[in-house]
Parts: C-alpha cells; structure tokens; sequence
C-alpha cells in the first residue's frame, strides 16, 4: 500500500491542492454501493500479476479490477481503494491473491484518480483527453477465468459500460498532459 500512497501524495502535490487528502485500503468496498456524499471510480481493466501463495504459481491478468471510493469533507479527502483479487488455477482449494501492478499503471490509475478528484470536489472540468489510458501491452495467454475472479464473482465485469462512457480511457498527448496541468493548476482553488 505504501507505494500507492507516496504516488497518490505526489499527484496530489503535483495539482497544487493545499487541502489533505488520504489513501488507504478497505477489502469490504463494493461496487456502487457508496455512502451519501461519496463518489466512486471503478478501473476494470488493468494488468495485474498474481502469485499463489500454495503452490507459487505466477499469472498475468488483463482484468484486474480496482474500485476507488472518495470523500471530502470540512477541508480534508479520503479515498479507499480495493483491488479484486484471483485464485489460482492449479490448486484444488486456492486462496484469493492480491495483485501486483507495475509503477506505470499505478501511476495512471492514480493520474486518472486524481482527475476524478479535481472533477468531482472541485467542479473543474476535465476532458475524456485528460484521462490517461490504461493499456494492457502484454501478452495475456488464455481466457479470463471468471469463476476465479473475486471482481466476477462480485459483479463487476458483468457492470462494464459501454466504450464511449466517461470510464473509458482515451490515450493523451505528452502536449495535452502539460496542457491540461498548466490548465487545472490554474482553476484549483
């Protein structure tokens, strides 16, 4: 969790929001069920690695999904963050895995939280080009196994939306990223 935090507080800085806001953890957070003022961000498709804990067995996962759920309140934010887990294949009775997500989609998954942030407490507006998109650039091999995927089982692929809506990413520029941040720097309060 330590990494997701120091990047969330990097992204936080880099907006030149002077009001706190905070990242943690919560394995009870479901999917659209939020509690009155909070909003929510769903990423269900990232790159997830995942490690057997029985056997050791490792896999890659197109569809991890990750659920973020956000507050502010009296001059301070919270967010909880619950990345769905998987069971391994290969063993008889599996536990359910935590991914494991590389720097750079840490990285966007929190650029594209953090927008939400702006757009959501703050009224700025934010684009569909803002928004960075998370690629699955390895090769993934075999079918999604859904009987195994705490996110499936939960309902979350099965609440996919179609690809023009406000969740779908679309990639940015290196000049519409600098744009857009010399943008929001100036609009934040």
């Amino acid at each position: 969790m330590g990494d997701w935090q120091d990047i969330f507080a990097a992204k936080i800085a880099a907006m030149d929001l002077t009001e706190p806001w905070r990242l943690q953890e919560d394995d009870s957070l479901q999917v659209h069920i939020l509690k009155p003022g909070w909003k929510e961000y769903v990423q269900r498709r990232a790159l997830g690695r995942f490690r057997c804990s029985q056997c050791f067995h490792e896999w890659s996962s197109a569809k991890a999904h990750i659920v973020f759920h956000m507050h502010r309140h009296k001059g301070q934010g919270m967010v909880w963050m619950r990345a769905f887990r998987q069971a391994c294949r290969r063993c008889s009775d599996p536990q359910l895995e935590e991914p494991e997500f590389s720097q750079e989609t840490m990285e966007k998954l929190l650029h594209n939280l953090v927008l939400k942030i702006l757009k959501y407490f703050y009224r700025l507006p934010i684009q569909h080009s803002d928004l960075l998109e998370v690629v699955v650039d390895t090769q993934v091999t075999g079918p999604h196994d859904s009987a195994r995927c705490e996110g499936c089982q939960l309902g979350v692929c099965s609440q996919s939306r179609p690809a023009l809506a406000w969740d779908a990413w679309e990639p940015s520029m290196h000049a519409d990223k600098a744009r857009t941040h010399r943008t929001l720097k100036r609009q934040v309060p």
